[in-house]
């Protein structure tokens, strides 16, 4: 089984699979790619190889495909349409549940169970802890209000990410040294601006 095919060849099937949510503000092909392209940096970084890079390539792809059916409780329908994909072409059960569980440790406020769910975590918050972070969380709260048709009001929506970049403590060393003086800016601004904001 040539790895590196099969890689190719979701990457292929996922762009062409999210094409109609392109216009999604955040949860888009840019999106998937960062994600995609972080998980490769880190599993090199913390020396994942083999099956397991792999396999957490594969989900990094796969992670966000729920939303092309619904917004909520998208991370069940992305396993499900991995599953589909995998098993036709005949890719090893064991393997495919793993991709399962790696695909539903991206349920905001999941706990790693292990490094590869903490490498897939890390690089689907990788904003968290970089200068566009207050970027990308505005773009979140717009897709809610005009996707989703979530009406968030703006303190509701920075005590919302205050939360979670406060409570997410990345799992690899890797990023943990790269992006935690930088999360911890974002979450003192953003704590300003809430106070400002009272």
């Amino acid at each position: 089984m040539d790895e590196q095919k099969i890689i190719n060849n979701v990457l292929r099937y996922i762009l062409n699979l999210l094409e109609p949510i392109n216009h999604y503000p955040y949860h888009n092909i840019n999106h998937t790619l960062d994600v995609y392209t972080r998980v490769g940096y880190l599993t090199d970084k913390e020396g994942i190889h083999g099956e397991d890079k792999t396999d957490l390539l594969i989900a990094a792809l796969f992670h966000d495909t729920g939303f092309t059916v619904q917004y909520t409780n998208n991370e069940r329908i992305g396993m499900q349409i991995a599953r589909k994909y995998l098993e036709n072409i005949q890719y090893e059960e064991s393997r495919i549940q793993k991709i399962e569980r790696l695909i539903f440790a991206t349920v905001l406020f999941s706990e790693a169970h292990d490094i590869l769910e903490g490498i897939i975590q890390d690089s689907d918050l990788d904003n968290l802890g970089r200068k566009d972070c207050f970027v990308k969380t505005l773009l979140v709260r717009k897709e809610l209000n005009t996707i989703a048709h979530m009406k968030t009001p703006k303190r509701k929506w920075m005590e919302f990410s205050y939360n979670l970049i406060g409570t997410y403590q990345y799992r690899t060393s890797t990023a943990r040294g790269e992006r935690n003086e930088i999360k911890t800016i974002n979450t003192q601004r953003l704590e300003k601006k809430i106070l400002i904001d009272n």
